[in-house]
């Protein structure tokens, strides 16, 4: 296959737009995707320079992101860019807005490196985020609203715990009150506005709102300096799942309403004595007309003060005859639903015409109770109906007004919107159950389902998967496309799933399905089947990826009877699943068990050996072949009074990450020692340490060997760093530059295992190294008279690129010989010595091995 082509067609057919530059600037490459966001063809682009591009996209010439990987500038970074980054190897990326293309825009410019680290060309990847923008933006005005609501609101809000126990206030509240945040914040809230003497009442309405769940009365309340107000109180409680988070607590100062409440009243006494007066004294008739003018005048303003009130708490007030069953409402619900909704004069028609169907019945039912006399408080919730057909959910409080003969007259209340707390509480039952990124039921249903199963003395078997590789997925991809890539791979879950299959998420790209089956040929059909399955491609964005899975089968109740027990088993087969191979599955067995334990025991061997400091390094010396003295050491990790081998701990700590603070470990170790044999006047010899390719992605690789070098005092060329072919893996020029950077220290690059790989000739001509280290495998492959001569070519090629030699494993004194008639520069092995502590090498420093020839 042809590499370029293919990586060219790749290319074409991703949906991102790419183009690219030389490090002249002109552009050397554009996409289909690119032509179809700029309209601009491949033609009319290629080969242009000047900041071309930019014109393309922005209509004038200015630095873009893939200008800033070649040339740097500040202030055109922060001046065009919002969130401008650029990482350790020089790629950039962020946000802006193209008013040419009327779209926002997120990029991001990679530099491409030649053989010799020096920058080629760079790409750019471009990704349409408008959708994002607009979508923040919505949730920046929602959070406003909020804030307006409940920051500009007139009336005092304080937010309290299940304690009872103040969190927030707003400045209303300050203001009714008079105190400041500080003082508010963590005291109790009948504490701050009731002394001490007369708190028993409003003790009981707490009381009585923590049953309820939201009690609506006026009462006395005392602000900072002990001034009484009249303030009207509600109070809501604020429950998930039956579980009491707090609540929050509105006061209305009414205190000038209820003056003039009292002024009214102390009127209508005054009345009856005028129209008794008058009754008795025509004389003063006029005069008391005159004081009824004016007393009529007073209760019109009262009542337009009352409307004021309510429109502002964007309430509703209703008040409903009981002898009539006619009802009236205040004004702005009228402009709810309408004037046509309302013109019956029956209660139930009304409610007929603007309550929702469900909720009709309750409603009428709670006014029956009143008006027999078998209720006398209305507490309820429904949903009404606007006049543009929009669902809204309002809260019904009311209570009944009795007359002389203690009768219910009237019933008189009020209507709050709840809309916003209904959605919020629907969304949170639905977050209990399902998962908010797939819908597929969640960790918490699962819980639910199983202990039913088990508790039933059900038999069935849990799967417990996960999508091969979907780390790369997301890092290449990025996480938007690895989202959009976990909904598709639930649809698809969902589709497969039967009666007696039910499918959850438990979080990244693990799912778990749980199959109602006995027989384990049956459970393996439907693994099996569900394999086969998730081998068609899944399509994200017209891009085709075909996925695998690896997944770990355990039984209930034959591997366990309870939940913790079953997943962990569960999580242990697909562990073994993947060290087996990935793409297949296993049911669980104890030798899983015991193998996963003595990993962990392993595991956490190390974690103890990295915070006791009980790891110590051995050194083998690396002989040279013409002289016969030593010419290096090579730095062996172990785990101090203990056997693990290096082959068992060491591909753990490199699963669990352990290795990056064990590596650095080692790299001062070893210089550490260097430098301590120096201070004893040993003759400085290089010692060399190898690196796991993990080691390689952390950013701070070279600074921190830089850092240990100077703290030390060590030359550079005194610390060698060995390393394998399987580091190219992935990430290939970003190594190859970290390598550079490592010589440019002067470290010395050795290539360790030479000849177990396929490729590793290919690997010696681009990588910066100075020997390389024949496997042991190679070299008894060639060892015999015939095939001796095979490796001295290979050798004389190896010099012939300008590198040393050192051949491993020699063990006996004619390998020794024929290895150095063969040309190896250096050797190692059991024939010169064992790995051995530090202060046995000191025996060694100045021994010469040329009497093992004779």
């Amino acid at each position: 296959m042809n590499i370029e082509k293919f990586f060219k067609r790749v290319i074409e057919v991703l949906p991102d737009p790419i183009f690219a530059i030389d490090k002249e600037g002109k552009i050397i490459l554009w996409n289909s995707a690119m032509e179809s966001l700029t309209r601009v063809k491949r033609e009319g682009a290629l080969g242009k320079g000047d900041y071309a591009h930019s014109e393309i996209f922005y209509g004038y010439k200015r630095p873009t992101l893939i200008d800033l990987v070649l040339k740097p500038d500040e202030e055109a970074e922060k001046r065009y860019y919002t969130g401008f980054l650029r990482n350790g190897e020089g790629a950039v990326e962020g946000e802006t807005f193209s008013s040419k293309l009327d779209y926002y825009d997120w990029g991001k410019a990679v530099p491409i490196f030649n053989d010799e680290g020096e920058v080629e060309a760079v790409v750019s990847i471009s990704r349409d985020i408008s959708e994002n923008i607009k979508f923040q933006k919505q949730q920046d005005i929602l959070l406003k609203r909020y804030e307006t609501l409940f920051v500009n609101s007139p009336d005092g809000i304080a937010c309290f715990d299940k304690d009872h126990t103040i969190f927030d206030v707003n400045e209303s509240f300050l203001r009714i009150f008079g105190y400041t945040r500080e003082e508010c914040i963590g005291r109790n809230l009948d504490d701050l506005v009731v002394p001490r003497k007369l708190k028993e009442k409003a003790v009981q309405m707490t009381e009585e709102l923590f049953v309820k769940g939201i009690v609506d009365f006026e009462d006395v309340r005392y602000t900072k300096t002990g001034v009484p107000i009249v303030v009207n109180i509600r109070a809501i409680l604020m429950k998930v799942e039956d579980e009491l988070l707090g609540g929050y607590g509105i006061y209305t100062n009414v205190t000038e309403r209820a003056r003039y409440k009292e002024d009214l009243e102390s009127t209508n006494v005054e009345l009856e004595a005028t129209i008794e007066q008058l009754v008795s004294n025509e004389e003063e008739l006029r005069a008391q007309y005159d004081e009824i003018q004016e007393y009529s005048e007073k209760n019109e303003e009262l009542r337009q003060k009352y409307e004021i009130a309510i429109e502002a708490t964007g309430s509703f007030i209703w008040e409903i005859n009981t002898r009539k069953k006619t009802i009236e409402f205040s004004k702005n619900f009228v402009d709810l639903v309408g004037y046509k909704a309302i013109q019956k004069e029956s209660i139930y028609e009304i409610i007929n015409e603007v309550v929702h169907e469900e909720d009709k019945s309750l409603l009428i039912h709670e006014i029956d109770r009143c008006i027999d006399g078998t209720g006398e408080e209305i507490d309820t919730q429904i949903r009404i109906i606007d006049k543009d057909d929009e669902i809204h959910w309002y809260m019904i409080r009311g209570k009944g007004i009795k007359g002389k003969r203690d009768r219910i007259n009237a019933l008189h209340g009020v209507m709050i919107d709840i809309t916003e707390m209904k959605h919020k509480e629907e969304y949170i039952k639905f977050l209990a159950v399902y998962d908010p990124l797939t819908g597929l039921y969640n960790r918490r249903k699962l819980t639910e389902i199983l202990v039913k199963e088990l508790g039933n003395d059900k038999k069935g078997a849990l799967l417990l998967l996960d999508i091969d590789d979907f780390k790369n997925i997301n890092d290449v991809l990025g996480h938007v496309y690895g989202d959009e890539l976990l909904k598709r791979f639930a649809a698809l879950l969902k589709d497969w799933a039967a009666e007696n299959t039910i499918p959850f998420r438990f979080g990244g790209d693990e799912f778990l399905i749980l199959i109602k089956e006995e027989e384990p040929h049956k459970i393996a059909e439907h693994a099996q089947n569900l394999k086969n399955i998730i081998r068609n491609r899944i399509i994200v964005d017209n891009m085709e990826n075909g996925i695998t899975v690896t997944a770990g089968i355990v039984q209930y109740p034959g591997d366990g009877t309870g939940i913790d027990e079953l997943l962990s088993k569960a999580d242990i087969a697909m562990y073994s699943a993947k060290k087996s191979g990935k793409n297949r599955y296993l049911f669980f067995d104890e030798k899983m068990k015991e193998k996963f334990n003595d990993k962990i025991n392993i595991e956490n061997t190390l974690r103890k050996a990295l915070r006791n400091e009980n790891f110590l390094l051995l050194y083998q010396p690396i002989i040279e072949t013409r002289t016969g003295y030593i010419s290096s050491f090579e730095a062996l990790l172990r785990i101090r009074d203990n056997n693990i081998p290096p082959e068992e701990f060491i591909p753990i700590a490199e699963e669990t990450g352990l290795i990056l603070p064990i590596g650095k470990w080692v790299i001062e170790e070893a210089v550490r020692q260097i430098s301590i044999w120096a201070g004893k006047g040993y003759k400085p010899v290089p010692v060399s340490v190898n690196l796991s390719p993990r080691q390689f992605y952390d950013v701070s690789l070279v600074e921190y060997i830089s850092k240990i070098l100077e703290d030390y005092g060590v030359d550079p060329s005194l610390l060698e760093i060995e390393i394998t072919e399987n580091i190219f893996a992935e990430k290939k020029h970003e190594i190859i530059n970290i390598l550079n950077r490592l010589k440019a220290l002067g470290v010395i690059i050795s290539l360790d295992d030479f000849g177990t790989g396929y490729s590793s000739l290919n690997y010696l001509t681009f990588m910066p190294i100075d020997k390389i280290k024949l496997d042991k495998s190679l070299k008894d492959k060639f060892i015999e008279l015939e095939s001796i001569k095979i490796m001295g070519r290979l050798i004389a090629l190896v010099h012939g690129l300008n590198m040393k030699v050192v051949t491993e494993g020699v063990e006996e004194i004619e390998e020794f010989k024929r290895m150095k008639r063969a040309g190896s520069d250096y050797l190692q092995g059991y024939l010169f010595s064992k790995p051995i502590k530090q202060e046995e090498v000191e025996k060694i420093f100045n021994k010469n091995y040329m009497d093992l020839l004779s």
